[in-house]
């Protein structure tokens, strides 16, 4: 338990009411009780604060509070993240290396936590405070960076880099033959995924993902970008730094994405793309051409969002014409 005096000098906030109250957890405003705190920041939340049983808020305005306790900040958003961060759980990691499989070449570095059931193969270098869960598979000629953690059940192949401080959750696949055949008379020869997977710092890659190696160049993943559940990455595309993929998100091979572009859920990037920097992509949409960047795109096929809204609106008006026709 914290005290509310402790929180409010964790998020550097403006103290209102007992600062002795002690809150032992966060909860939702509509079902928070005496001793959680909660976040009414945001205006549908402002009219459910009378009837909140909450023991305190954070809130961006002293107003709002009334006559309850609480913290005010300037940026609340910030605040909410770091006050999860205090009552954030994490499972205890079990160091049991006599029932993994490290290969004699592996090279280990200092407090490598391996869980039950981890291989190693050879020649692969882990780092220094890496934390591997249960079933992981590394396999050869790979390298895991500095404080990463893999969790349960996922599967590096050869030859495959994570940079420091990635997260990997659990069952992703990272490293599996692109999907690249030539057909010819009707027989499909598989093309050799001769290259490797590079991913670079502070990535995290939700829970059953797929990346593909690359045929000709690596697949490469850049700095700070967050993957959410169930994304599909082809072979040799290239994410640059700080993008944002939601879930189901699928990338074709061979396609670049510069840096902070954000994809929405399901939705899907053709083969041999270029996208540019800060491309947003809405949910469901299909984009089938190269892009510039800095706007937002939607629809199928996927068109500058102020143009598919224009179509939209014709679209209406010629279903309304018909109706009056008919």
């Amino acid at each position: 338990m914290y005290s509310l005096l402790e929180i409010s000098n964790k998020i550097k906030g403006n103290l209102v009411g007992d600062p002795s109250l002690l809150i032992g957890g966060v909860e939702d405003i509509s079902i928070a009780g005496p001793q959680h705190i909660t976040f009414a920041f945001l205006p549908k939340y402002i009219p459910l604060l009378e009837k909140s049983k909450a023991g305190a808020y954070i809130v961006s305005d002293q107003s709002i509070l009334q006559d309850k306790s609480g913290i005010v900040v300037s940026n609340p958003q910030t605040a909410m993240i770091e006050v999860l961060r205090l009552f954030e759980a994490h499972d205890t990691p079990i160091n049991s290396p006599e029932k993994a499989y490290v290969h004699e070449s592996v090279k280990l570095g200092k407090n490598v936590i391996l869980s039950p059931f981890v291989s190693i193969g050879k020649n692969s270098i882990i780092g220094d405070n890496v934390i591997l869960g249960p079933g992981v598979v590394i396999g050869s000629n790979c390298k895991i960076g500095k404080s990463s953690i893999v969790h349960a059940n996922t599967v590096l192949y050869h030859d495959v880099i994570l940079g420091d401080n990635v997260i990997v959750h659990a069952g992703t696949i990272i490293g599996s033959d692109g999907f690249g055949f030539h057909t010819e008379k009707n027989t499909h020869f598989k093309i050799p995924q001769i290259k490797g997977v590079r991913i670079g710092k502070n990535v995290e890659i939700g829970s059953k993902c797929t990346i593909d190696r690359g045929s000709v160049r690596h697949t490469l993943i850049d700095s700070n970008t967050k993957i959410d559940n169930q994304v599909h990455i082809a072979h040799n595309v290239h994410i640059m730094e700080g993008c944002l993929i939601a879930g189901g998100v699928f990338i074709a091979g061979s396609t670049v994405v510069e840096k902070f572009c954000v994809f929405a859920g399901k939705s899907d990037i053709g083969p041999h793309l270029h996208v540019g920097e800060k491309t947003i992509l809405a949910a469901r949409s299909l984009l089938l051409k190269s892009v510039k960047g800095d706007e937002m795109y939607a629809g199928n096929p996927a068109r500058p969002i102020k143009e598919k809204q224009k179509r939209d609106a014709i679209f209406k008006r010629i279903e309304k014409l018909e109706k009056k026709i008919s």
